[in-house]
């Protein structure tokens, strides 16, 4: 069965039979370049096979559901009501805590912005053109948003040890700023931004601030009780008045799953765009979609239960344990060192060598890599693997610099997201998008 067909068209006249199709995706899956790190998870987080095959079931039970009508079946309302009870627990909310699903951390933290902003114009009306204060390591997604809703984005220099800088801070803020956001952890360097400061400065300042905690948010409360220090950064801290979480991440819910939650229900009123200028009355959605599949909930809820407080605790330390392994296994090197980070994050660069060499090499071997491309490092999300697992990867990343330093392996990777190691297609829509950028990044 080919992808066109022999009338140099794609969509077939008559239709293939089931087994054709099926068998024709079964070809193109083990073609597949893997995004999950190459040879053992990164970046997809999926926990082990026993967790995945309980999600996979969960939400095939659910798949065709649409999560817009859960208000008409109360089982769906159930499993909705339930599972934002477990969060409210972990993210140490109280009995107004309110919660949102979306579709991923760009949503949820569009959703955040959209909020705050209607927030500011109900208790802040003189502001026209609203501001945000970010430091320079909050996610991009942001700065999406800022265009999206038509809020000024302005992002201060990150410290020496790559956290928001209070003073930078406080001097960008003005009589248009409206909020701060802080990151637990950010993405790029994997370390906590001073949360409670931040706190302090937004209720000094009446301004609301939001804690992105898309990567780490599902992590952090299993990792401290798992006995390691983190700072303080959920809804203890008493000026964070939203949160930005992932459930597919380590959470280990089916994609796409996140979570927008509100420290109160005067937080979460701002959430809602509610409208009813059509003919069938008022209209209003979890978040900023309409339709979606109710089979992330159902793995949601389903992987939660599944694993409990002791399931979660007991990965926790588990991929904390993996991230020193990787750490002790690179010390020895005099090419490659790793930075400081918080939580899950390993951050490799070099002070020796071209970094997207070393991520060329790697490739060659398997391994896709992601990273920051400034400064440049390879950026690893660790995941529970096996001991032998963690070695090969070391000895791959010792090999490899090796052969870079003796001129053997001269291809360069790339660290960005919109060039990372593949199988060398690009799809239509991509190279489009790259024909497209100088102009569009001139704006």
């Amino acid at each position: 069965m080919p992808i066109m067909n022999e009338n140099n068209t794609y969509f077939p006249k008559s239709g293939y039979s089931k087994n054709e199709v099926l068998n024709k995706l079964d070809e193109l899956k083990k073609e597949m370049v893997p995004v999950d790190g190459g040879r053992f998870g990164m970046y997809s987080l999926k926990g082990s096979e026993e967790i995945q095959d309980v999600v996979e079931q969960a939400a095939l039970k659910f798949f065709s559901f649409n999560a817009l009508f859960t208000f008409m079946n109360k089982p769906a309302g159930q499993i909705e009501d339930e599972l934002i009870e477990m969060i409210r627990e972990i993210f140490h909310g109280s009995d107004d805590m309110r919660a949102n699903f979306t579709t991923g951390g760009s949503e949820s933290i569009y959703c955040a912005m959209k909020a705050m902003r209607d927030w500011a114009r109900e208790t802040m009306p003189h502001i026209k053109e609203p501001e945000i204060i970010m430091p320079y390591s909050a996610h991009i997604a942001f700065s999406r948003g800022g265009k999206y809703f038509g809020m000024k984005i302005i992002r201060t220099p990150v410290g020496k040890d790559n956290r928001v800088d209070l003073a930078a801070t406080r001097s960008a803020i003005n009589e248009n700023t409206i909020g701060l956001i802080g990151s637990a952890p950010c993405w790029p360097f994997g370390v906590y931004d001073r949360i409670e400061e931040l706190s302090e400065l937004a209720i000094e300042k009446s301004l609301w601030l939001h804690v992105d905690a898309c990567v780490g948010g599902y992590l952090a409360p299993f990792v401290k009780k798992a006995g390691y220090d983190l700072p303080n950064w959920d809804f203890t801290v008493p000026g964070v008045r939203s949160i930005s979480a992932d459930m597919h991440k380590y959470g280990y819910a089916p994609k796409p799953m996140s979570t927008v939650l509100y420290r109160g229900g005067d937080e979460q009123f701002h959430h809602y765009t509610v409208v009813d200028d059509w003919p069938c009355g008022p209209y209003f959605t979890q978040s900023l979609g309409g339709s979606r599949t109710f089979a992330s909930t159902a793995g949601a809820w389903a992987v939660m239960n599944y694993m409990g407080e002791e399931g979660y605790v007991k990965n926790a330390q588990r991929i904390m344990t993996i991230k020193q392994m990787l750490i002790d296994g690179l010390a020895e090197s005099q090419d490659l060192r790793t930075a400081k980070t918080d939580l899950s994050l390993v951050i490799i660069d070099s002070p020796t060598l071209d970094i997207t060499k070393v991520v060329g090499g790697m490739s060659q071997r398997g391994w896709s890599l992601l990273g920051n491309a400034q400064p440049p490092a390879i950026h690893l999300a660790i995941d529970p693997i096996s001991d032998e697992q963690v070695e090969f990867m070391i000895r791959d990343f010792y090999d490899v610099v090796e052969e870079v330093k003796a001129g053997e392996s001269d291809e360069q990777g790339s660290l960005a997201y919109s060039g990372g190691q593949g199988s060398g297609y690009t799809p239509k829509w991509v190279s489009q998008v790259l024909a497209m950028l100088p102009k569009k990044l001139s704006k």
